[in-house]
Order: C-alpha cells, then sequence, then structure tokens
C-alpha cells in the first residue's frame, strides 16, 4: 500500500489494513497475489476524486477469509466468471490499462495453496475480492 501511495502522493486514497496479518503461505507466492489484487484496486479506483482500498481478514465458518475491497468501478456479477479467466477483460484497456493476467495468476497461487479465491461487485459500486488458504508449511507476517 505504501509503494502505490508513493507513486502517486497526489492521489487521494484511504487505505484500511490491520497493522500485522498472519498467513500461512509462500511468502514470495503471497506477494505477488498481494502486489496483484493492490495494484488492481488501485487502478480501477483511479477515476475517483477520493478512493477507499481495504485490506483485511475475516472468520467465516471457522476458516479464515482474506479480502480486498474498493469503491472502484465494479463489475457485472454475471460476469464474475471471466474474472479469473487468462487474457479476459470486462472494461477496455483504453479505460484501463492491463493484459489481462493478474487475476488468473493469483488464482493460480490461491489454488496451490489448497485455497480458494472468488469476487463480488456491482456496477458503480466496487469490488471485493476474496481468498483462503490451505494449511502451509511456512508462515508470513505482514506489517
Amino acid at each position: 500500500m505504501e509503494e502505490l501511495y508513493h507513486s502517486a502522493p497526489e492521489r487521494k486514497v484511504e487505505f484500511i489494513a490491520p497493522m500485522a496479518t498472519n498467513a500461512h503461505a509462500d511468502a514470495r507466492l503471497l506477494l505477488i497475489v498481494m502486489d496483484n489484487l493492490l495494484r488492481n484496486a488501485w487502478k480501477y479506483t483511479s477515476h475517483h476524486d477520493h478512493a477507499r482500498i481495504e485490506f483485511g481478514r475475516e472468520i467465516t465458518n471457522g476458516r479464515v477469509t482474506y479480502f480486498i475491497s474498493d469503491d472502484d468501478s465494479g463489475f457485472d456479477p454475471r460476469s464474475s466468471d471471466r474474472l479469473f479467466q487468462p487474457f479476459q477483460r470486462l472494461h477496455s484497456g483504453v479505460e484501463f490499462p492491463g493484459n489481462g493476467i493478474g487475476l488468473a495468476t493469483v488464482r493460480r497461487i490461491i489454488q496451490r495453496h489448497g485455497g480458494e479465491v472468488w469476487a463480488r461487485g456491482a456496477v458503480g459500486k466496487g469490488a471485493a475480492f476474496y481468498f483462503t488458504l490451505g494449511s502451509g508449511r511456512s508462515t508470513v507476517r505482514s506489517q
């Protein structure tokens, strides 16, 4: 989040995140997941005068679920199955640049960890990306 903020300090983005979060995962791969999800939130909120991006975790049915949510342009929920497919884009490249592989990469990494990834959103009302992780050997602690 700090890296994104420093890349464009003139943007008015409210970042919300806990001071520290534990996860059992490959640190290098989890960094790729977080980088892709946070950069997507940053990119898709770029047309807002004031944006909000949140990272957190919640316990649902005894399982830890991590999320990144924002108040971006959102997406049609009927298209959510396409989000994690390689080279599938729901917005034009002119409106939001990119090549359509970020979320497919996230999906592969999360599946490699025995987890799941999904998204919820609505046009003009933002998006939230959720993921779970299976048990792993290494512990990553973000600060």
